[in-house]
């Protein structure tokens, strides 16, 4: 498959982030830009008005300029990327998400088109996570790479891989550091170490364990990217915290979610994901897992 990146667009505020963000996307991967407006009409409400195919054509219209005004915008920016402009009939989050059939990577805003201030992560959003095939950026805080770091959250307990590899992969194309952390979110058992020193005995040699792990699975990576400064971290506490902290310094943080069972497409959004895409100071991307 060719490289194509997609994006949703609509003219708010969010949408023209995630679009530029996308497109810088498809300029580092060297690929191209899939821009989207999903629009949907309503039946008209009595027969002497217009006919479901006047609404449908004038819905199908109006999405078609705003798609290809954001093309016009991306072209502008990276007159270098191939740009495709569709307006798909649809809900929005259902459209993209099929979008990432044909796609290696999806970008969205973080909230949806009501334009509500109180909805941090927008229902668009949401519905296109629970139903994408491959890895999505949520277009949150700063887009641009002040920082030269990516971050990767990464759960050594489980399958991690697919995180590494878009990290690493990441960092290479925008030359930026990489620092993999793993939390260990057990602070009842630190609580009892400080008290107990034969426990404080245990909690020392399993942070080294864990630390010696998440070190092994970095080289790895490593030697596959030696171009990348990458650095490993083992923090205690609460996750979601720790991490959301973290991307105040960061220009992406990337973490993964598990597939749905059975094989089915889409993610399961776990609460430190949840509260990740709610309240970052950076985009998130969520890799599919498993």
């Amino acid at each position: 498959m060719n490289t194509v990146v997609a994006v949703g667009y609509d003219q708010a505020l969010p949408g023209e982030r995630a679009l530029d963000l996308a497109a810088s996307e498809a300029a580092r991967r060297g690929g191209s830009l899939l821009v989207i407006t999903a629009y949907h009409w309503l039946t008209p409400p009595a027969p002497d008005t217009l006919t479901t195919s006047d609404t449908e054509s004038t819905a199908r219209k109006a999405a078609e300029k705003i798609a290809e005004s954001g093309a016009a915008r991306a072209r502008r920016r990276h007159p270098e990327v191939p740009v495709e402009a569709r307006a798909v009939a649809g809900y929005a989050g259902k459209v993209l998400a099929a979008a990432g059939h044909e796609s290696d990577l999806l970008v969205v805003g973080n909230r949806g088109t009501g334009g509500f201030q109180g909805m941090m992560l927008g229902s668009t959003s949401l519905r296109t996570l629970a139903e994408a095939c491959c890895p999505v950026i949520v277009a949150r805080g700063n887009l641009l790479d002040a920082h030269r770091r990516i971050v990767a959250a990464v759960d050594i307990d489980g399958d991690c891989d697919a995180v590494l590899d878009f990290a690493f992969d990441e960092a290479s194309r925008r030359g930026a550091g990489l620092t993999v952390t793993h939390v260990w979110d057990e602070p009842w058992i630190v609580a009892y170490g400080q008290q107990d020193p034969g426990i404080a005995e245990d909690v020392a040699r399993i942070e080294r364990e864990r630390d010696d792990r998440l070190a092994a699975l970095v080289r790895s990576f490593q030697a596959r990217y030696p171009e990348v400064r990458s650095f490993h971290q083992l923090a205690i506490g609460s996750a979601a915290g720790l991490l959301v902290d973290t991307s105040r310094h960061a220009d992406l943080l990337v973490t993964g979610a598990r597939r749905h069972a059975g094989g089915r497409h889409g993610m399961l959004i776990g609460p430190v994901s949840q509260t990740l895409l709610q309240h970052a100071e950076c985009p998130v991307a969520v890799v599919p897992l498993g």
